[in-house]
């Protein structure tokens, strides 16, 4: 009598795909960003960057953003030499406690913002977190056997699954 097995059964070519599209899913979730000055004194709609408040800029936009918001995080929806509109992200207290908002437009003087930055890909970071990843992934399949099972048939005497 040979040992219980555990099988675990995918329907044809699922498993294969989920192992093509695994590592690129990672890497695009594990995605690192980094804020970096702008190219630009007024930028383009639709870039993302990250405004960072004077305390009179906190103060005086605390009734629409709420009390202690140091930074914006957001989409630019519009720019211009006095202001600069964003749809919202995420916000940033001065404990360093982090809140999403659901794209709200939020329009912010010039003499508000201490600092301004665009958010953009880090490589260096994204390809060390994806390698990483994508080794776990490696490793994983050949520990697994990369045939969607968790045991094979190992002590068995040669007859099918019991």
């Amino acid at each position: 009598m040979s040992s219980p097995q555990l099988h675990v059964l995918h329907p044809a070519g699922e498993l294969t795909i989920v192992r093509r599209l695994a590592p690129l899913l990672a890497l695009a979730l594990a995605a690192c960003y980094t804020y970096r000055p702008l190219s630009e004194p007024v930028p383009a709609a639709g870039t993302r960057v990250q405004a960072d408040l004077t305390d009179d800029g906190a103060d005086s936009l605390a009734a629409r953003i709420g009390p202690s918001i140091q930074a914006l995080d957001g989409t630019v929806l519009r720019a211009d030499s006095r202001s600069i509109a964003l749809a919202v992200k995420e916000v940033e207290n001065r404990r360093g406690e982090r809140s999403d908002w659901q794209g709200e437009t939020v329009v912010i003087p010039h003499r508000f913002v201490r600092d301004l930055q665009e958010r953009r890909i880090s490589a260096g970071g994204t390809g060390l977190l994806g390698g990483a990843i994508a080794a776990g992934l490696i490793a994983a399949t050949q520990a697994f056997g990369g045939r969607g099972t968790l045991a094979g048939n190992a002590g068995a005497s040669g007859a099918g699954p019991h």
